[in-house]
Parts: C-alpha cells; structure tokens; sequence
C-alpha cells in the first residue's frame, strides 16, 4: 500500500482529471486509446493517478480484447501519458501484473501538441459519436432550406423550439450564431449519450465546458477546429460527472489489489 501511495503523481483527483482532459485535447487519440485512458482514471482515484487494473480487467470494462488494451497501452507509454511499472512477485517470484500511473501534463503535452481533430471521434463522420449528432445536423439543415420571408433572420427562439436549453442560449449567445450554438447542443447531447448515461443534468457540464472553450480559444490554445476542442471539453467533464454519479451509486466497488 505505501508503495502505490508513493507511485502518486496527483494531490488531488481534480488535478488528474485536468491532465487527462489535456491529453484527450492535444493528442491524436484512437477512440480505443481515449477510453482506456477514461477508463484509467475511473479506477485511479483511491491511489490519486494510480491504478492496479489488470489488463484482462480493463479489456472487460471497455469491451475490446486484450491484445488491443495492450497495444493501447504501449502507444499511450510511448506517448508519456502514462507509465507502466512492472511489478515482482515477492512470493513466488517473476513479474507479476503492471501498476499503470497517469502522468501530469508537463510530462507529454510538450512533447507532441496537436491540433485538434475535425470529427468529435476522430473518425470519419459514420462514427458513432457523428451518428448521435445526425438529427442535430438535420435540422440545422431544414431551417436553412426553409422558404424564409425578406428579412427574416433566424434566431435562438427556434432553438428553444428544438428543444435547446434557454440557459445554454443564453451562455453561448455572445459568442456564436444559432445554427452554431445548434450544432454544439448537438455535441452535448451526443457525448453525455456516450460518456455519461447516468448522469440526469447535462446543462451545467455543458455550459462548463463552453466556458472553459472559449477561455482556450481567447488564450489561443485551440489551433483549428472550436467544435472539436468543445468536443474534447465535453468528454472529459462528463466522464468526472459519470464517475461521481457511479461512486454515489456504490457502482465502482471493486478489489483494488487484484484488479477484480
């Protein structure tokens, strides 16, 4: 136990989450490699940044195989977001299984910055995350092929219509047109689907997020796409918003030791 509490790289759970939202935004992640690296810090919580998960474990809780985990596993050392310390079996003797740590941001964001990817996944637009967004998108086009009279304007009052929050309007309104705040209610509504299906308020991450977005973007830290970055946001507050409604629920209880 004193030797997993000295493998910590965190003093806070906040501080973890804050440098795996880095690595999510910067790095060029497979969809298989962000999940397992969410998954990471799900269960790296009692030793801050420290995790004794199995690889046959981890494989289990993100559904892939585990010659895919540990290749995940590889390219995420390669990339100095996490290490893996081999661990020797005091009884028996040999390898026994890895400790995984997550590593603070200074140790890989400066190493391969990236600008952000075009697609909220990273994948062509038949990604799962895309095909969520679909009716969004649709009715973005709809409203705009509608026969609109002279000097008509769209504006948020149709959002509300579709369903938008007018607290959601009434954060982004400043800053982007309504076809634009659609759109990233649409990313909202896809990434709380994907990463926190437990979780009942959506609002309050969101506009989280969206603040947090336009703080990068007014620092210049977003090299190209906005909607990606909030993307990348979005994931990593609903994935802290998922754990703390699982830890409430006593849904996270399981051996630290053995990874079971």
């Amino acid at each position: 136990m004193e030797e997993l509490r000295g493998l910590e790289t965190f003093e806070t759970v906040q501080e973890m989450d804050n440098a795996t939202n880095e690595a999510l935004t910067y790095f060029d992640l497979k969809t298989s490699e962000r999940d397992i690296l969410l998954k990471l810090s799900q269960y790296s919580c009692k030793f801050v940044g420290v995790s004794y998960m199995k690889v046959r474990k981890l494989a289990q809780e993100v559904k892939l195989s585990e010659r895919t985990v540990k290749r995940a596993l590889k390219r995420l050392s390669e990339l100095g977001i996490i290490t893996r310390v081999k661990q020797l079996r005091p009884v028996r003797g040999g390898w026994g299984a890895s400790i995984t740590v997550i590593n603070p941001s200074h140790c890989h964001i400066e190493l391969a910055p990236r600008p952000e990817e075009e697609t909220p996944e990273g994948t062509s637009s038949k990604g799962a995350s895309s095909r969520n967004e679909t009716i969004y998108f649709k009715a973005i086009k709809i409203i705009k092929e509608l026969r609109q009279p002279e000097g008509f304007t769209l504006d948020y009052s149709y959002l509300e219509a579709y369903g938008v929050p007018a607290h959601f309007i009434g954060t982004v309104k400043p800053f982007i047109n309504p076809e634009e705040a659609f759109s990233l209610w649409g990313k909202v509504q896809a990434c709380w689907k994907r990463y926190a299906p437990d979780v009942t308020d959506i609002l309050e991450p969101a506009i989280q997020a969206f603040k947090a977005s336009v703080t990068a973007y007014k620092f210049k830290r977003i090299k190209r796409s906005f909607g990606a970055y909030f993307w990348g946001t979005l994931r990593g507050v609903f994935t802290v918003e998922q754990r703390k409604q699982l830890s409430a629920s006593n849904l996270l209880g399981w051996n630290w030791l053995t990874g079971d």
